[in-house]
């Protein structure tokens, strides 16, 4: 089965709501995102995918990726410091997926599947104007934690995009 590399971003702003776009062909809610471009790091396609979809700019949050089995390495340990012409540190994604992806009759696409990096994003100036991409959504609109835990998971959002979003907003006031 194909498989793609796809970028994710979910949106928080200063009052812990995220940003969701309806999506036409899905159906359901969904955080911007989408295909990996060649010559395109999954972080870099993840900022892009919010400026095309919703119109803001956005910074991705997260550690660098930590590094596995080095004696004595901690969690921020830049392994390029002092040496930044041999390379840099890419942020951290809170998921890596492999979601199964139904074949599109009227995309002309067979069943394929995503490689989707997720991460956290907050907008760079709230003062931003949306603007929704009207090829991929509907509708777009902000929404609250007890917003999100009211979604219907078999008609308005998949469950691991409930469960993700949930996990990254705060509970509570």
């Amino acid at each position: 089965m194909k498989k793609h590399f796809t970028a994710t971003a979910f949106i928080v702003d200063s009052q812990n709501r995220t940003l969701l776009l309806w999506h036409k062909r899905l159906g359901r809610w969904m955080p911007p995102g989408g295909h990996v471009d060649e010559d395109e790091t999954p972080e870099e396609t993840a900022r892009r995918e919010c400026k095309e979809e919703t119109g803001l700019d956005v910074e991705i949050v997260g550690d660098p990726t930590t590094p596995i089995g080095l004696r004595g390495a901690s969690a921020q340990e830049d392994l390029f410091a002092g040496n930044t012409r041999e390379g840099n540190m890419l942020k951290k994604p809170i998921a890596l997926l492999l979601e199964n992806i139904p074949a599109s009759e009227e995309r002309g696409e067979p069943a394929h599947q995503h490689m989707d990096f997720l991460y956290l994003a907050r907008p760079l100036n709230e003062e931003q104007e949306l603007s929704l991409l009207e090829e991929e959504g509907e509708d777009m609109r902000w929404f609250t934690r007890e917003d999100i835990e009211a979604l219907d998971e078999r008609k308005e959002m998949f469950s691991n995009v409930k469960t993700y979003i949930l996990s990254v907003l705060p509970k509570g006031k």
